[in-house]
């Protein structure tokens, strides 16, 4: 089986296909991939974000990174993990997988189904050969190839052409209730049947400070090159045909305290990352992506921070200029929007991605507060245009009992007029529609922004000083 999945009118690369893995793609990070030669994201749809209540989705960044991805002509990769804390007990320090496995099923058929022919493949869950991504239990392969064979069966059925990838293995040389080693890991999964129920294999070949031409392990540091020794496993099992693909490999430029020996300098993260890219090309033909961990802004206390292409300030790092000249033009760059269709009415949120803003938790057909925070005071949305022209454009919203005199609603930092309208008690959603000059709106990512507002004195309580109101279905209509 070949990786063969290619964007537009792009010419096929030679080589195997470069990937960027942000911890939460926006438009910096897709325009920065593209800059530095990638053609493709590994993202994360985290599922304790996406249903963090059972069955109320949260659909408003997932849609957001599938449009951005599309935009700049990039293919999307989509890791299925991270379980809400309804679906298990254990803490969400970890990762367990889900107490029901049809819990889990659900979640990845909604994912599928609504990015069906989007997204160019599903990875099923992450390093299940560690005890912290698998609920504190001992690795168990035979288990984690239940769980792939659900994901495989359900990504099947909801997207046929989608591609499966089994979870990226963690190097490690332990076999104890913590960790076990990747490839007696794999070898137990082939034992269990896990053959049947994936199209890749990823990998996760780190070697923790060392050069990635070091060529062998030690008690501590498993070599890069030990993904060979993964390759012959799939090759004795029958499974030569299937490619690999590395889903992530780095170095650190801020190790942990309790492991300063994986660090390296600057320099080191550069010629690092360009020399591993060099070994797959020349010697693994079967590895048919590498993706880089990570492309992502560092946040304060970020333990995966050192291994960013960007520092602190968002700024490239040297590794970030010598991979773009490493992988070379792939595609005559410059975004690809010529294939891209302008679609008539352009579509911001949608129609079953609501957003509460205020600080009351309410029943439904209430929805939790925006990210959670109380009091949750203002949105942002991004979307994107292939061209703004020259006509005015009209914005229409759905809005669910605005109360208060003030509340607004903002393209790209201008507010529309008038304000929000205000409306009864009865929890109808009313259509809101909103003019909007073509010169405000540009070719490219835009913002709309919306903001609660603070309550009369005489209606202000002591849990709640701000209105409440919900807002979803938001769209942008061209004159014709």
């Amino acid at each position: 089986m070949s990786l063969t999945f290619f964007v537009g009118c792009r010419s096929a690369p030679t080589g195997p296909r470069l990937a960027a893995h942000t911890l939460r793609a926006d438009d910096l990070s897709l325009h920065l991939a593209q800059a530095a030669e990638f053609d493709t994201i590994v993202q994360v749809f985290p599922w304790r974000e996406i249903e963090p209540t059972q069955n109320q989705f949260h659909w408003e960044v997932p849609d957001r990174i599938v449009a951005g991805t599309e935009y700049y002509g990039l293919d999307l990769i989509v890791r299925l993990d991270q379980h809400p804390a309804w679906a298990s007990a254990v803490d969400q320090s970890l990762n367990a997988p889900p107490d029901k496995p049809e819990d889990y099923e659900d979640y990845v058929r909604r994912v599928v189904g609504r990015y069906r022919g989007r997204v160019k493949a599903y990875i099923i869950w992450n390093e299940p050969n560690l005890a912290i991504e698998w609920g504190g239990q001992p690795p168990d392969p035979a288990a984690f190839t239940e769980l792939l064979r659900l994901g495989y069966e359900t990504v099947k059925a909801a997207d046929p052409h989608a591609l499966v990838v089994a979870a990226g293995l963690a190097p490690t040389n332990s076999n104890d209730s913590q960790a076990m080693d990747e490839r007696v890991f794999l070898e137990g999964m082939y034992r269990a049947g896990a053959g049947r129920f994936f199209d890749v294999l990823a990998a996760h070949p780190y070697n923790f400070g060392q050069a990635p031409s070091a060529p062998a392990s030690d008690r501590e540091h498993p070599a890069f090159r030990r993904l060979a020794e993964l390759r012959q496993i799939m090759v004795e099992n029958g499974d030569r045909p299937k490619p690999v693909w590395i889903s992530e490999m780095g170095w650190t430029i801020d190790p942990p305290p309790e492991q300063p020996d994986i660090g390296v300098n600057l320099e080191e993260q550069a010629d690092y990352l360009v020399e591993a890219l060099d070994i797959v090309r020349r010697e693994w033909p079967w590895v048919e992506l590498v993706t880089v961990w990570n492309l992502s802004h560092p946040q304060p206390g970020d333990s995966f921070g050192g291994y960013s292409l960007l520092d602190p300030a968002g700024r490239p790092r040297p590794a970030f200029e010598a991979w773009r000249q490493a992988a070379g033009s792939r595609t005559g760059r410059g975004i690809a929007v010529a294939h891209l269709e302008q679609h008539n009415p352009v579509t911001i949120l949608a129609r079953d991605a609501i957003i509460h803003l205020g600080d009351t938790s309410l029943l439904p057909p209430w929805w939790p507060l925006f990210s959670g925070r109380d009091p949750s005071l203002t949105w942002t949305g991004g979307f994107y245009l292939v061209e703004s022209g020259q006509a005015e454009w009209t914005l229409l919203l759905e809005l669910m009992q605005q109360n208060e005199v003030g509340a607004t609603v903002a393209i790209n930092g201008q507010p529309l007029s008038p304000d929000l309208p205000q409306q009864d008690l009865t929890r109808r959603w009313l259509t809101v529609r909103r003019q909007v000059p073509a010169a405000w709106l540009r070719p490219g990512y835009n913002e709309i922004t919306i903001t609660s507002v603070r309550l009369l004195p005489d209606a202000q309580q002591e849990e709640f000083t701000w209105d409440d109101f919900q807002v979803k279905h938001i769209r942008l209509v061209r004159a014709e």
